[in-house]
């Protein structure tokens, strides 16, 4: 009961922290709607709802739609000043010929980065809910992207892609990325499974705790390798020991990836 009237009491603040357009602030008080929250909220309902903890309430179903509304208007923006930048390129060449193709040529280039990787990711948890029309270009266009340079991003960003891609049914490109990942990582007997590159930095996707999370996502979802998966949360509790996990958010995604599969490490 005790617990059932604290997660009462989180969804009622959940609620009353949503702003109008769906996002959320970073901090209470803030009139700012922040995307990096927003998309971490509304990721977190699909890591539950992954883990099988129960159907949401009315109330919970409304926090969703409204967060996910507000994602879809922020990768629209994203996309409709990619166009306009597009068309200032075109415009600036001497013939209309040439016009066109240094608009393909930029369009073809990296645009994608960690807030439309991390949409694309947050989405699709919720194939239930389907994207507006308004941004099916946007999406089609950004999913391109995120399958044309996997290999330029970072170790979070390239889970993120393989996760993703893995459930739109690109099984052949997400087993591929993580093949490179299992290439590049390192064993060890003590530490477990981990990578050389994950380290802390200035941005929120690197992040060690949330980044090797990630990775036992994508390993236990694409590959479901119990002594792969056990050496990569060996290498999360050997951290445990000697650190601790500085943020709420670093902590949930590590309870998370504790809970997938491979042993049961709970009943440890």
């Amino acid at each position: 009961q005790k617990t059932k009237n604290q997660l009462t009491k989180t969804i009622d603040k959940l609620d009353q922290i949503q702003m109008k357009n769906g996002g959320f602030p970073w901090f209470n008080g803030s009139n700012y709607a922040n995307r990096n929250i927003t998309q971490h909220i509304a990721a977190g309902f699909g890591h539950l709802d992954a883990l099988g903890v129960g159907s949401f309430s009315k109330k919970e179903d409304k926090i969703i739609k409204k967060s996910l509304q507000f994602l879809d208007d922020e990768i629209l923006n994203d996309y409709t000043k990619l166009i306009a930048r597009a068309s200032e390129v075109r415009e600036k060449a001497k013939t209309k010929k040439k016009g066109i193709e240094n608009e393909k040529k930029f369009l073809k280039k990296k645009h994608i980065n960690s807030p439309q990787l991390h949409y694309l990711y947050t989405r699709s948890f919720y194939k239930n809910i389907s994207h507006p029309e308004r941004n099916r270009e946007a999406v089609k266009y950004y999913r391109n992207q995120m399958e044309t340079y996997w290999k330029n991003n970072s170790l979070y960003n390239k889970g993120l892609t393989a996760l993703t891609i893995y459930r739109e049914d690109n099984t052949f490109l997400s087993k591929k990325i993580i093949a490179s990942l299992k290439e590049n990582s390192i064993i060890s007997d003590e530490l477990g499974m981990y990578w050389k590159e994950n380290k802390a930095s200035w941005y929120w996707y690197q992040s060690p705790i949330e980044t090797q999370s990630l990775m036992i996502e994508a390993f236990s979802e694409i590959e479901n390798e119990t002594e792969t998966i056990d050496n990569l949360k060996k290498w999360l509790l050997k951290n445990k020991q000697t650190n601790r996990w500085k943020t709420t958010k670093a902590t949930t995604e590590a309870i998370y990836a504790l809970l997938l599969q491979g042993s049961d490490w709970l009943s440890i």
